[in-house]
């Protein structure tokens, strides 16, 4: 794979190695409860427990819980034909894109609220954290299932982003040996290879591995992609009682930087959408992740058991690009309409993230009341080293050349007309947060119909700071606490309704003009709403309204120009209406609308452009109606299955740039995909991605950084089964 790091090198060769024991392996969905392969051995009859407990959730069923959660299956996900995090988020209308780095990292707001936005998303990888490093977008070919936790769930997992929590379950070994190959080409000389193996080393041990390959061009010029990545896990059943788990990923990717078009006072037809205003001599960025996960789960009995595990993940990202230079004294494009100032930027960033948590839970009776109680402790360990070098144009006043501008014209780009300027450093630092936390849930069934839960979890947290280039040191640490509470009153055996209050919070990197840490992003959240199923519980509807509200957000320090303060605030308040199972005539159906107001709540200066931002203006990038619609059937076409889709995404117009008028046009994007099973080994499937060839455009930082979505896209791919 030749991985940069030598450790990688090693991997790989294990996983060849396992690659190698599962050659007669096993692709098979995962249901959401446990599932139990029987197989006979030596005439005696045994079952295997091949999926695992997720830590902090406890054993609840949908309609018992106080909480909005979205469930995006491996069916959902392989209907579709989407390979990526962003895109699979994109079925959630909760969820909005952010600024991604130029396509570097996955980037969301959930209901509303974003964190850092210099820093990818942060998401869980089975309840560990996992996406607060620099591993780049997040291919899906090992994820069993996407959750999309909706408001804060600090009371249970500690620090998160503020408007929800993203877990991921991966794919796990199972007993049985079986597995798959697929094939896919497509538009733009796509080529994507993706394996999955998985069966039985040894009456205990079950293996899994899984790999993928992906290169391609883009409609993007000059652009290209190549990815690769492996999965292996191991499981080993101790005892009846007794289940280990562990899990390793090695990823690479080479991504352009592309910060996409310019569309200067809302003009999008300004450029075409295939040109790139950066500078291929850059090359790729290239980022990479190694991650260890091994988990314990252990039955005391039926009703109490305890999950334990450890996670280490390393992550780096390094490249260099270059892109429009935003501040207005530099840029000569405000003044001639057609010469565009660039800045060029170096970045190498490394993270390495340690992550410890014991976990017991059960039920027991005090008198007529039963308890589902949950107690653990975590540690988490997180180290950030950044070096970012970048260079900048002279003011434009003092007369520079075009290779001082580092200028391209929008119209006639000519790529390497001058010699690359060299960055110079402008953030050298090693930043690490550490958090102990101890968490508590108990949810009381008071009556058949009412269900109560309270939580809460206090957390130990420490940050330092050393700026190799200031020349100086901090530290700071703090006591957090958040609460939660939560009530169900089930109606009827398919119908409840809930309500609940939760807090959440998240560190704050840097330091402000006294040399002292941030005080930590915070929110507060309450939410009501029902749930229901119908058609026999084959389908499930959940309707919720939530209002939100963050502060401690980072902006300007007016007082003391080119520092910042946590004083910023805002709001987010909505409607959202989630809808999955399948309908009369078994038509699968996937429907997701949400309904958002978030504002700014406090007067304040942009710490990006050094606008001004008012109490009530938008937030960045959230549509205010965003909707997602997934349809497919199953037919039967020469004594075989044929299955036909189509599904619908709206994004409503969202502002463009802060402190402005500039908004990115609504847009609805089509997509349609048939699959037909030749054999009971062969699949045939063929997608159309923007079936229509939308124009449209997904998230913007200014209006010179504006983010195109993909024109009609057409795939093809071939599985082989065995």
């Amino acid at each position: 794979m030749n991985f940069t790091h030598s450790t990688y090198q090693r991997n790989a060769i294990y996983l060849g190695v396992a690659l190698g024991l599962t050659s007669t392996a096993s692709f098979a969905q995962q249901p959401k409860e446990a599932t139990e392969t029987v197989t006979k051995i030596e005439e005696v009859e045994r079952i295997h427990i091949t999926t695992q407990r997720q830590a902090y959730r406890g054993d609840f069923s949908s309609l018992t819980s106080p909480e909005s959660v979205s469930e995006i299956s491996r069916q959902l996900i392989d209907n579709t034909g989407i390979a990526e995090l962003t895109q699979v988020l994109d079925l959630s209308a909760s969820v909005s894109r952010q600024n991604s780095l130029g396509g570097l990292w996955d980037s969301y707001a959930i209901r509303g609220f974003f964190g850092d936005e210099n820093v990818p998303s942060g998401y869980l990888v089975n309840g560990f954290n996992a996406g607060r490093g620099f591993s780049g977008p997040r291919d899906m070919s090992g994820i069993e299932q996407v959750e999309v936790l909706k408001g804060p769930k600090a009371a249970l997992y500690g620090r998160g982003e503020p408007g929800g929590t993203i877990n991921l379950i991966t794919k796990k070994p199972q007993f049985d040996q079986q597995g798959q190959v697929t094939v896919e080409v497509g538009s733009y000389d796509k080529l994507r290879l993706e394996a999955d193996f998985t069966g039985e080393l040894t009456e205990n041990v079950a293996a899994r591995v899984i790999g993928f390959y992906e290169t391609g061009d883009s409609f993007r010029d000059t652009l290209e992609i190549d990815k690769k990545g492996l999965m292996a896990s191991f499981l080993f059943e101790q005892s009846e009682q007794s289940v280990w788990h562990y899990e390793l990923e090695a990823s690479r990717q080479e991504i352009p930087f592309d910060r996409g078009i310019l569309a200067l006072g809302g003009n999008f037809d300004m450029m075409p959408i295939e040109r790139f205003l950066g500078e291929p001599g850059d090359g790729a960025t290239t980022t990479e992740a190694l991650g260890h996960q091994l988990q314990w789960q252990y039955d005391f009995s039926d009703n109490w058991y305890v999950n334990s595990g450890l996670t280490y993940r390393s992550t780096r990202l390094q490249g260099t690009s270059s892109d429009a230079e935003v501040s207005p004294v530099r840029q000569m494009l405000y003044y001639d309409g057609r010469t565009l100032t660039r800045q060029r930027r170096a970045r190498d960033y490394d993270t390495d993230q340690f992550v410890i948590r014991s976990e017991v839970s059960g039920r027991f009776m005090t008198g007529a009341i039963e308890h589902q109680l949950m107690v653990g402790i975590d540690y988490d360990l997180f180290d950030y080293d950044r070096d970012y070098r970048v260079y900048r144009a002279p003011a434009l006043n003092t007369g520079p050349t075009k290779a001082m501008l580092h200028a391209i014209d929008i119209y006639q780009p000519l790529y390497g007309q001058h010699e690359l300027p060299t960055p110079i450093p402008a953030i050298v630092r090693v930043q690490k947060q550490k958090a102990t936390g101890l968490y508590v849930q108990d949810q009381l069934q008071l009556t058949d119909e009412l269900h109560v839960r309270l939580g809460g979890r206090i957390d130990w947290l420490e940050q330092t700071l050393d700026d190799q280039l200031k020349g100086f040191s901090a530290k700071q640490s703090e006591n957090h606490f958040s609460p939660q509470l939560g009530l169900v009153y089930q109606l009827k055996d398919n119908w409840s309704l809930y309500t609940s209050y939760g807090e959440g919070y998240r560190l704050n990197f840097g330091t402000d003009s006294n040399g002292e840490g941030f005080k930590p992003n915070q929110t507060k959240s309450a939410e009501v709403g029902t749930k229901f199923t119908l058609f026999d519980n084959k389908l499930d509807i959940t309707l919720a309204y939530f209002d939100s509200l963050q502060k401690n957000i980072i902006v300007a320090d007016t007082l003391n120009p080119g520092y910042h303060n946590a004083i910023g605030q805002a709001s987010s308040s909505g409607f959202e209406v989630d809808i999955a199972g399948q309908l009369p005539a078994e038509i699968d159906v996937w429907f997701s609308y949400a309904y958002i107001d978030a504002q700014v709540d406090k007067d304040a200066i942009d710490t990006g452009l050094g606008v001004s931002i008012q109490k009530g203006d938008e937030l960045l990038n959230i549509p205010e109606n965003s909707a997602s619609l997934q349809l497919s059937k199953i037919f039967s076409l020469y004594d075989n299955d044929l299955t036909l889709g189509a599904g619908a995404t709206y994004i409503d117009k969202r502002l463009g740039q802060r402190g402005s008028d500039f908004y990115l046009p609504a847009y609805t994007v089509v997509n349609m995909f048939a699959k037909y099973n030749v054999s009971s080994q062969i699949d045939l499937k063929l997608e159309v991605h923007n079936a229509f060839d939308k124009k449209h455009f997904t998230n913007a930082y200014t209006q010179i950084w504006v983010q195109p979505g993909d024109p009609r896209t057409i795939d093809f791919n071939l599985t082989y089964q065995f």
